[in-house]
């Protein structure tokens, strides 16, 4: 037993090793729009990449009222250091990949970071922007269903109940 568990273990850490060198490959030819913002022709949704000097990634076909929700969106992950939470997430799941409350422990955790977000960023905003920002949303969302643990991306984890709550949110207030 203890060998398949390391065997596992070593297995998620591999994919994520690999998932992060394809990742970075990808994103090699980023050209910086902004100081800590980069577009890249190769990015379909924005994402944050990097644990000690995250850098935001966004499609470089963006356009600027998109990129304004986007990027409110992703420093509210950065001051929530959401950047380090999500890889320690992770890590916690390769060591105990064996255990299906992790696996559903940690699918939580990345909802509730990207919802969290969504809050933050919309807490004392008007109407207007809570429909932007919920069109941003859909504009961001990834267009198949794409099988992940925890999408990095904008509009990755659940849109639809994102939108709802953003929705939510506002008449609540």
């Amino acid at each position: 037993l203890p060998v398949v568990w390391i065997i596992g273990m070593g297995g998620l850490l591999f994919y994520a090793l690999v998932s992060y060198l394809r990742l970075r490959k990808t994103v090699s030819a980023s050209m910086e729009i902004q100081r800590g913002v980069m577009a890249c022709d190769e990015v379909h949704s924005p994402f944050i990449l990097g644990i000690l000097r995250p850098v935001i990634y966004v499609p470089s076909r963006m356009n600027d009222d998109d990129l304004r929700y986007v990027l409110a969106h992703e420093k509210a992950h950065l001051s929530r250091h959401d950047h380090w939470w999500k890889p320690l997430g992770y890590l916690l799941l390769s060591i105990y990949w064996f255990h299906p409350l992790c696996w559903v422990a940690y699918i939580l955790l990345c909802r509730d970071i990207e919802m969290a977000c969504d809050e933050k960023v919309i807490r004392d905003m008007d109407r207007a922007y809570v429909a932007g920002y919920s069109r941003t949303l859909l504009n961001c969302s990834s267009p198949g269903k794409i099988i992940t643990a925890c999408p990095l991306a904008f509009g990755e984890v659940s849109t639809r109940k994102r939108v709802k709550s953003v929705l939510n949110y506002v008449h609540s207030v």
